[in-house]
């Protein structure tokens, strides 16, 4: 027999969550090789593609993952009191902090390179550190905003096209100290994707915040 509740009856949407958000938890996040040939579409199907492929790592012990926003590169300021008439230019950052150290999310992210028992690259057998710089990744994070309105939980995906990370590892022990954590910091560089409008407008962006999709929740 089937109950009812106000959880589905009353549930918040995404257009709802826009309207005032609160930001309460980090992502789970799922690191893919950055494939351009997908990117020629709409965050959603973006996101789908990627759904599709297996991922490189997946990552759900993360302490914190911050962007941060630089800029302007330039401005352009003119007239009586040299106000600012024009502002180019932006730069991004993603920085992560993961509690727990994992051999393949620091492969994707940190530069190092694994040994596995078998070639289906599951069990790993060694990690090396290197002086390699790993390739540009895309992640698709998984979380949830709080609906400043009803208070609910309302999915989000957050969707990072094009990172390019630092590929820097840092191993820090102490015995006496707080626990480690993992740091893994990228660029986020701007890639051109489709708006979901009549037109279909290519714009460039850094990031995409979008309603979740079961299949990349689940």
């Amino acid at each position: 027999m089937a109950y009812f509740n106000k959880l589905s009856s009353n549930a918040a949407t995404f257009a709802d969550l826009m309207n005032g958000f609160g930001v309460v938890t980090v992502m789970n996040a799922k690191i893919y090789e950055f494939d351009k040939s997908v990117m020629n579409n709409t965050a959603e199907g973006i996101r789908d593609a990627f759904a599709a492929k297996e991922a490189l790592a997946e990552i759900d012990t993360l302490k914190v993952a911050n962007v941060t926003v630089e800029g302007p590169d330039k401005t352009i300021t003119g007239g009586q009191y040299s106000n600012p008439l024009i502002k180019y230019g932006k730069s991004a950052r993603l920085e992560m902090q993961d509690a727990l150290g994992s051999a393949k999310a620091i492969e994707a992210f940190g530069g190092s390179i694994n040994e596995y028992e078998e070639e289906t690259f599951e069990k790993v057998a060694a990690m090396h550190i290197t002086e390699d710089f790993a390739s540009a990744k895309t992640i698709i994070g998984d979380s949830f905003f709080i609906d400043r309105k009803s208070g609910q939980q309302v999915k989000v995906n957050v969707v990072f096209y094009q990172v390019q990370p630092d590929s820097i590892f840092n191993l820090t022990q102490d015995a006496e100290g707080d626990a480690t954590v993992f740091d893994m910091n990228a660029d986020l560089l701007v890639t051109e994707i489709k708006m979901n409008d009549a037109a279909n407008t290519v714009h460039g962006v850094f990031y995409s915040i979008i309603p979740a999709a079961t299949k990349v929740s689940e």
